[in-house]
């Protein structure tokens, strides 16, 4: 059984709590806290995706994170939580983690569990390892569907925000097993790649955001092709120059550095444009940026706040904007800029009534980032394919010719019909 004491360790929390409910004098942060949604936003909390009542089938009632992903099988996708437990609260029951489920939406676009998303009744730990009373524990940073093989990048910690290493895992039976890919030292990027998330892009490449498991540094860029998630001599990273332009090489340097401390990422291709998500724990606030190229700027493009932890704390109604130590922040398959779901986690560390994953939708991000027709007609739980060089996803409209196009075009063939061709053969 776990004990709450055994991830007070990490400062800001278990698999990830952001503090404190309220700001002190004493440590005021640099940037102010973000105190309300940014205008233009509607935001709704839809509820709770785990607990009483809710996933007592699958044997496990309180979890945090909930990172998403397509299975590529209908209107179902996968979910992986971090440190899970059988129990209400944390601490109580089973201690697990990384747990995942399979889920969908119901009629009104709330997120309900179906089953395990290993084999069996109940929820059960994905890799095959046990805590210890040190703090053990391997929390999930990302997961991603690349034709069918679900790769999941996860961090092992020996108390949280100690990271001992992180590895990257495929499962080829829809996350039911998952075998080692690669091990990858803390040392690697300075530690700028120990919390990551991924996206396939439609070149093909897949696209690494990333940042040290602290909650106060800068976001990093790295790319790489799908054949090589276990080659990290052949990933490239980003460095921008001081115009704002950038590189692709074993260079790198930050692409998020303004107002950041970056937390728990979620980065998705969504209706053309690059969607990052994400916990910033410079403003306690799930931020949402969005950019038309990966390889940009990212400083210069304005935060829309979704969900912040306020100034009311806990004593207060827990709304969008006063959710109190909040972290995480993960898209859910499906979603559209203007129509997005996230997943955004919860934990009282006073007393740990409160450790829960909670569902929120979030619309008007294309109004407030300037965005026209960027919605699909529906929503679609499919994973990004690459059509690069993909002949068959061309379309050819045909139109009738204007009244004077078509005199034109008689007399330009006039023209060519009066005039002699000769083939000058080119010298030596």
């Amino acid at each position: 059984m776990a004990h709450a004491s055994t991830f007070s360790s990490f400062s800001s929390g278990s698999s990830g709590s952001s503090g404190s409910s309220e700001q002190s004098d004493a440590a005021t942060p640099a940037t102010p806290w973000a105190t309300e949604i940014s205008d233009g936003l509607v935001v709704n909390l839809i509820g709770d995706v785990l607990g009483e009542g809710i996933s007592n089938h699958v044997g496990a009632l309180a979890a945090d994170l909930g990172i998403m992903t397509s299975l590529g099988t209908g209107e179902e996708f996968a979910i992986i939580f971090g440190d899970t437990f059988r129990g209400a609260y944390l601490g109580q029951g089973e201690w697990m983690s990384p747990a995942g489920v399979i889920a969908e939406l119901d009629e009104n676009g709330k997120i309900i569990i179906k089953r395990p998303l290993n084999e069996g009744e109940s929820v059960e730990q994905l890799i095959n390892y046990s805590h210890n009373e040190r703090g053990l524990t391997l929390l999930p940073s990302d997961v991603i569907n690349i034709d069918g093989t679900l790769y999941m990048q996860a961090m092992w910690n020996e108390g949280i925000g100690n990271v001992l290493y992180t590895q990257i895992w495929k499962s080829t039976d829809q996350g039911k097993t998952w075998k080692s890919v690669t091990t990858i030292p803390t040392s690697y990027l300075d530690g700028y790649a120990n919390l990551i998330t991924w996206e396939q892009g439609p070149d093909g490449y897949i696209y690494m955001m990333s940042s040290e498991f602290q909650r106060a540094d800068d976001v990093y860029l790295t790319r790489f092709k799908p054949s090589d998630f276990g080659n990290r001599d052949a990933w490239e990273h980003y460095s921008m120059f001081t115009d704002r332009t950038g590189t692709w090489g074993d260079s790198y340097s930050p692409v998020i550095s303004d107002k950041m401390a970056a937390g728990e990422m979620s980065l998705r291709y969504i209706d053309g444009y690059w969607v990052l998500a994400m916990f910033n724990a410079e403003t306690m606030a799930i931020e949402v940026r969005i950019s038309k190229e990966i390889a940009a700027d990212w400083n210069a493009i304005t935060p829309a706040q979704v969900v912040v932890a306020g100034t009311g704390g806990w004593g207060a109604e827990q709304t969008p904007s006063n959710f109190t130590q909040l972290y995480g922040g993960y898209i859910m398959p499906g979603s559209t800029i203007d129509n997005m779901d996230l997943i955004v986690s919860q934990w009282n560390s006073s007393d740990n009534s409160r450790y829960m994953s909670t569902q929120f939708n979030v619309k008007g991000l294309d109004t407030f980032f300037g965005l026209v027709n960027t919605a699909p007609t529906a929503r679609s739980m499919a994973p990004q394919v690459d059509r690069t060089g993909d002949q068959s996803v061309i379309t050819v409209e045909t139109s009738p010719v204007a009244p004077e196009i078509s005199e034109q075009l008689a007399e330009e063939n006039i023209m060519e019909n009066m005039t002699e061709l000769y083939i000058v053969p080119l010298e030596d």
